[in-house]
């Protein structure tokens, strides 16, 4: 029988109590203060802090021009927080005034002070330099995840010097532990195509895996990363291709999951049953890094541009809680067979819950924490006093390429400055205060919603927020829409979908398959072509005729058969004009989008007081080859 029956009041207790013993030792500690991260904590504390400091980042650091930099730098100056020590503030303020004069001389003092203050979060990447660092942060015992920093590549070549710059981390002798993210490893990566997208990343991951096996047991582990939901399935599926390989069968290898997704707990519970099965069959088992994840506004702009439901839980507590919900289930000897867990995150609270529900389910030797290196130093040395040296993750980046680590520098700083994320309050935390009372209510409202959750719901992983699914998709009754509404396009990234496009592609490739479908009838003489024109000056009486309320109703009609028969454009236009799915999907949501535009349109226009209908009796419409859906739509309605 599983041991999954705890007692959350009494763990939420003991949490509590740890944080606060962990908090007295902290502050009894001599370990050294980082004051580059009191400087940064101290700027976002400020109002202005985080647009002063993404500003710089963004504007003044990643601007190649120094005279468009020194423009910025003039704008970003007059944000600089009252919280910044008297002598940055001068300093930015001096710099903000002479930028225009001596840009030359002022843009890269100020970058070099602003990598300075972010210095702390990002390591140089230098051979000389970084050695200097590895060997700083491993004198305490921690073990690195060294993770080459790049957000995802556009091309062939860039994807080739991430992926050789990640093997020769991996080859140094003092690096053990790195991360890599499939789309920094291969290039123009599509969700349309699968199967072959999968068979394309394995192929180009498998030396670097190769590399690790060949080391000796141990001696070399590789993390899968991922950022955005679209790699979820995709890097899933990688990792448990690669490992099922004879090659890596002892090979230890480990991969993330982030939390704020629903699909987090499914997602680990596959991997639970991977794991279990590698060790059946004489196999290693595996790691899987769980963190909460940190790209919420990137997730959100993604899924309001495309019309899909947001990948993420509804709330901070949600994902506080789904992140609970994940180690509850897991932390039981046998579902952790040959699986071992990352515990990654600065919250001190939820660290000491995972340490003590490890405790209670016997699984302490499966658990590894993890933190982000130069955060919260003092706090974390607090910690090894109960859970053991910890695995720090090292973001590092070469100088010359720094515009690579900006993303990464921006999802840090705002998670920072958030004031409901843990980490704002983090130099402030301490033993009875404000800080303390907040984050403790934080973090039992999150493990209430937990208890909640099993009791509703038990062990049953929750439904994705995404369900979309094309194939199953009918025409039904029209509703007319009271105001407009971008038709969401085809999420490329849900399995159900993939199998709906994967169906017809292989319809429309198929010999014959123009040859099957009925031809429009060809215009063979004049005396056919006016008879044409003669019904459409006819047809146009009858269109006026209904009225402008009419006249929408059968648009919006029309809209909904455009909608249901999506699968049938697609295949045209991948026979006829050879468009992939990628193109050929927006562009029928586009046409959509064109019928239903005009359709409210037309009733606001006969709202217009003097305003009279008055079709045009017959309209030609040309349009190129490279889109024979929107166009003729658009010019049509």
């Amino acid at each position: 029988m599983l041991h999954t029956e705890t007692d959350l009041d009494k763990l939420t207790a003991q949490s509590i109590d740890t944080v606060r013993r962990w908090l007295r030792v902290s502050t009894s500690m001599t370990t050294a203060k980082n004051p580059a991260a009191e400087r940064l904590s101290a700027v976002l504390s400020d109002e202005n802090g985080l647009d002063f400091t993404v500003g710089f980042v963004d504007r003044v650091v990643r601007t190649d021009d120094v005279h468009a930099a020194a423009d910025a730098l003039t704008e970003v100056g007059k944000l600089a927080p009252e919280t910044m020590s008297y002598l940055d503030r001068a300093q930015i303020k001096a710099g903000a005034a002479l930028a225009k004069i001596a840009p030359q001389v002022v843009v890269p003092a100020a970058r070099t002070r602003l990598r300075q203050m972010v210095g702390h979060m990002v390591v140089d990447a230098r051979d000389k330099q970084f050695g200097k660092t590895v060997a700083a942060l491993t004198a305490d015992g921690h073990r690195l995840n060294i993770n080459l920093l790049g957000e995802a590549v556009l091309g062939d070549g860039e994807a080739d010097n991430h992926l050789e710059q990640t093997h020769r981390l991996l080859a140094r002798d003092d690096v053990d532990y790195v991360s890599v993210k499939v789309s920094s490893v291969a290039s123009q990566i599509s969700m349309w195509a699968f199967d072959e997208t999968v068979d394309y990343v394995v192929e180009r991951l498998r030396p670097l895996y190769s590399q690790a096996a060949k080391a000796p047991t141990g001696a070399k582990f590789v993390n899968l990363d991922m950022e955005e939901y679209q790699d979820l399935e995709l890097t899933i599926a990688v990792f448990t291709r690669l490992l099922s390989e004879p090659e890596f069968k002892e090979l230890e290898a480990g991969i993330v999951i982030q939390a704020y997704q629903p699909d987090a707990l499914g997602a680990v519970q596959r991997l639970s049953e991977f794991s279990a099965r590698r060790v059946e069959n004489g196999g290693v088992g595996v790691k899987v890094r769980l963190v909460k994840g940190a790209n919420l506004a990137m997730e959100t702009v993604h899924a309001e541009i495309a019309g899909w439901p947001a990948t993420t839980c509804d709330s901070k507590q949600s994902t506080d809680a789904n992140y609970k919900r994940v180690l509850h289930w897991l932390f039981t000897p046998e579902r952790m067979k040959g699986l071992r867990i990352g515990v990654a995150g600065h919250n001190l609270f939820d660290i000491a819950f995972a340490h003590h529900l490890s405790v209670e389910r016997s699984v302490t030797d499966r658990v590894e924490f993890e933190m982000l290196q130069g955060m919260a130093s003092e706090q974390a040395a607090a910690v090894t006093e109960d859970v053991g040296d910890l695995l720090l993750y090292v973001p590092a980046v070469h100088p010359k390429e720094f515009d690579v680590a900006i993303s990464y520098l921006v999802r840090r700083l705002e998670e920072n400055s958030a004031s409901e994320n843990f980490m704002s309050g983090i130099f402030d935390l301490a033993n009875g205060n404000d800080v303390f009372k907040r984050e403790a209510d934080r973090f039992t409202a999150s493990v209430n919603q937990l208890e909640s959750i099993l009791e509703t719901e038990g062990e049953t992983a929750p439904a994705p927020n995404r369900h979309q699914n094309r194939s199953t998709e009918t025409l039904g009754e029209t509703v007319v829409p009271t105001q407009f509404f971008n038709e969401p396009d085809t999420d490329p990234s849900l399995p159900a979908n993939q199998e709906w496009v994967r169906k017809i592609i292989a319809e429309a490739t198929a010999p014959g398959y123009l040859d099957d479908r009925p031809n429009t009838p060809k215009i063979e003489s004049t005396d056919e072509l006016d008879e044409m024109i003669a019904r459409g000056r006819a047809a146009a009486a009858d269109w006026r005729a209904l009225g402008a309320a009419g006249r929408a109703e059968i648009l919006h009609r029309a809209a909904d058969i455009f909608a249901a028969r999506r699968g049938e454009f697609i295949a045209v236009e991948a026979a006829e004009v050879g468009k992939m799915p990628s193109q050929s999907d927006p562009e029928v949501s586009e046409a959509i989008d064109f019928i239903r535009y005009y359709a409210l349109n037309s009733l606001e226009l006969e709202k217009l007081e003097g305003a009279e209908f008055t079709p045009d009796e017959m309209v030609v419409i040309t349009p190129p080859w490279n889109f024979p859906v929107a166009i003729p739509t658009g010019g049509t309605v």
